[in-house]
């Protein structure tokens, strides 16, 4: 049997992301509860007022969403968002 991989402090192994399609699976499996649905509430508010030739609005919140599914899955974030949290500030 072959070792399995260990990954720290619930870092993951990040997929392709593409296109929104691969975002939405993404932020369903790596991203922070919650982060799918305000996701898609934001591009559809980002859609619907953005000028029929500018979406510009739209593809900031693709690359913040992102970035989101980047900072779950790395080791050392996550590891500080937990020391913030129990109050051990890194000492």
């Amino acid at each position: 049997m072959s070792a399995q991989p260990v990954y720290g402090r619930g870092a993951m192994p990040l997929p392709e992301i593409r296109t929104v399609d691969d975002l939405r699976a993404a932020l369903s499996r790596y991203g922070f509860p919650g982060d799918r649905e305000r996701f898609e509430e934001e591009l559809a508010t980002a859609i619907g007022a953005s000028p029929t030739e500018d979406f510009a609005g739209a593809a900031a919140v693709v690359r913040a969403y992102r970035h989101r599914v980047r900072i779950r899955n790395s080791a050392e974030v996550m590891a500080a968002l937990e020391d913030a949290r129990t109050g051990d500030g890194g000492t």
